[in-house]
């Protein structure tokens, strides 16, 4: 094979620039995995701030338990944070992980995409796992691009369904607008995605044990950064309900939100919507579901006048039963609606308010 003479490149071939694995203009070096031996999945926990101390965001948990049946090797998980952290061992152990990395640098007990990404990184290429999985929330999807740029590797983001295929792992996620529904495959390790939070079902609450490591990581100077975060209000995210009320195009008076929330409240519900009443102005978007909105699992999702096209019923796929209430007996959420009401959305939502 003959060599470029120079350190330049004529496009000559001659290097192997026909090779799917060369790299793209530009990019100058990137870590070379191990294809044969990588194994295993690293979920990323991210953790938030409660009134009673510390606690592993649903979604963190949702992809630990994932990870316990997507892979036959082990799996890895990594948290940042101080001591208080080790209060929440016995549940991430308890949601299968074997090994637990705790970043405890003081520089880096509040989050720092930078700092974050480079230590992961770190990490990943000392471990060597397969599969790298990452929640679908705001720091998530700012953090794992920097990783997968950083690795030289795909990411495929906001995935609804991930599928074993031996150490591949094949991600389900929209495409076109939600007008597809497309199956990703990654072409090299470690494969990554970021994930819906509702996506999987929350592990069994149960303590379990494991290893912990404290990971030491010296990354030099990290850059200060003030950031503003809005959050929502305890007790306001449709994620978090048993049962939700939800509405769509079909409701045409705006009084029957009023009428949707005292049902709601009457059965320890919430009130969600679809995106129409979102762009009417009715109702705010932390109350949509859907593709562009939020993704949710409550045990009971009943459905007034949505007609249930695909970017929606990505949002609700996680639903234990679906009850549909509309007049077009050939909307689509009729066809898979535990049960159907072929009937107006307006009478029906009013007289379950009287009834209740």
């Amino acid at each position: 094979m003959s060599e470029c003479s120079g350190g330049s490149c004529s496009s000559c071939s001659s290097c192997g620039s026909d090779d799917p694995d060369r790299l793209p203009p530009g990019m100058l070096s990137v870590y070379n995995l191990n294809q044969s031996t990588a194994d295993g999945v690293l979920v990323w926990i991210e953790t938030e701030r409660a009134a009673d101390g510390i606690r592993m965001a649903d979604v963190s948990a949702e992809l630990l338990g994932a990870a316990r049946r997507l892979s036959d090797g082990r799996v890895f998980a990594v948290v940042f944070g101080g001591p208080e952290v080790k209060s929440l061992y016995p549940r991430v152990f308890g949601c299968g992980v074997d090994t637990l990395y705790h970043v405890r640098e003081k520089d880096l007990e509040t989050y720092r995409p930078e700092g974050y990404s480079a230590c992961i990184v770190s990490l990943i290429k000392r471990i060597e796992p397969a599969t790298v999985l990452i929640g679908a929330t705001p720091r998530g999807r700012e953090l794992a691009p920097r990783i997968a740029s950083e690795l030289g590797t795909g990411l495929t983001a906001d995935c609804t369904s991930l599928t074993a295929d031996g150490r591949r792992v094949i991600m389900t996620r929209p495409a076109f607008g939600g007008n597809l529904i497309a199956d990703i495959e990654c072409t090299r390790f470690p494969q990554m995605a970021t994930v819906r939070p509702g996506t999987f079902p929350m592990p069994e609450e149960k303590e379990g044990t494991g290893t912990a490591i404290y990971w030491q990581f010296k990354g030099g100077d990290l850059k200060e950064i003030v950031s503003e975060e809005k959050v929502t209000e305890a007790g306001t995210d449709i994620r978090d309900a048993r049962i939700l009320i939800s509405l769509g195009d079909g409701i045409r008076d705006r009084s029957l939100i009023d009428v949707a929330e005292s049902v709601a409240s009457k059965v320890g519900g919430m009130v969600s919507c679809s995106r129409s009443l979102v762009e009417k102005g009715w109702m705010p978007r932390s109350r949509q579901v859907g593709m562009s909105g939020r993704t949710v699992a409550p045990d009971l999702y009943i459905a007034f006048g949505i007609s249930g096209a695909v970017q929606h019923r990505i949002g609700m796929a996680g639903a234990k039963r679906v009850i549909a209430v509309n007049s077009d007996p050939d909307a689509p959420i009729h066809h898979y609606a535990d049960l159907s009401l072929i009937a107006d959305a307006g009478e029906i939502l009013r007289e379950m308010d009287r009834s209740l």
